[in-house]
């Protein structure tokens, strides 16, 4: 699969939705409280990892199908949605960090309900941008991105938008260390604002124009929508908490 960045200009409002993770009835809830403050053409978009972990990672997906086909909305490459990806492709992958709960819900579909997902699912993944590039003043990445970066999609950058900066170590809980690479950004006049997810903050983090809107919904915070052009923060409370590091089960799945 050929990766490709998306670069568009838009005078519409934009706003940026941090990492869903299933959780579907937040999610639609900041979408259509979005729309109803700024207008149902505003071009809402997905910084990824909008499966695993939550309750409702079919449902949610469903949505993201409806409001890409419907317009205004947009989403790029992200690590969970990456490897469910590769999972309906037929490969080795390590289900775990919540991936357990998106396949049991799929595997309750009959076998012709399952195809149909596959089909669509892989349609829709390999569409995906990178990440975005809008009015050359905002840069969407799943994990980030340096600004040498901007304009390449080999696999050195492809690793670090999915994955962030990572110290090639691993947690005692099996995360990847991660650097905060917003930390050594050099910013200039023109740099742009970079807007991502995949850490998880509890409130929004910002620094060197490089926002982190990833608010933990999934672990019971809340979901958080930027909106660059009006700097304003939505947000969308957890109904309850739908995951604990704790009840990951980690299993090969071919």
């Amino acid at each position: 699969m050929e990766e490709k960045y998306l670069n568009i200009n838009t005078k519409k409002q934009v706003a940026v939705i941090g990492d869903v993770h299933g959780c579907f009835i937040e999610f639609k809830n900041l979408v259509e409280k979005i729309k109803g403050m700024f207008g149902k053409d505003t071009l809402i978009v997905s910084v990824g990892d909008t499966i695993d972990r939550g309750d409702y990672n079919l449902e949610t997906l469903k949505y993201t199908f409806s409001l890409y086909k419907g317009g205004n909305y947009l989403e790029v490459k992200s690590n969970h949605n990456e490897k469910i990806y590769k999972w309906f492709l037929g490969r080795n992958v390590r289900i775990s960090f919540g991936a357990q709960k998106t396949i049991k819900e799929f595997e309750r579909l009959n076998k012709f309900e399952l195809e149909k997902l596959k089909e669509e699912y892989i349609s829709y993944y390999e569409k995906l941008p990178l990440y975005i590039i809008i009015n050359e003043n905002l840069v969407i990445a799943h994990a980030g991105i340096l600004d040498r970066y901007i304009g390449r999609t080999d696999k050195k950058v492809k690793s670090f938008v999915l994955y962030g900066k990572t110290t090639g170590k691993f947690t005692k809980d099996g995360f990847p260390q991660r650097l905060d690479w917003t930390k050594e950004r050099l910013v200039k006049t023109n740099s742009p604002k970079i807007i991502y997810g995949h850490v998880i903050h509890k409130e929004p983090y910002i620094n060197n124009k490089a926002y982190g809107i990833d608010t933990g919904c999934f672990i019971g915070n809340k979901l958080t929508a930027y909106l660059p052009y009006e700097e304003l923060f939505i947000f969308e409370k957890a109904k309850k908490r739908y995951y604990s590091f704790d009840m990951d089960n980690v299993s090969e799945i071919k």
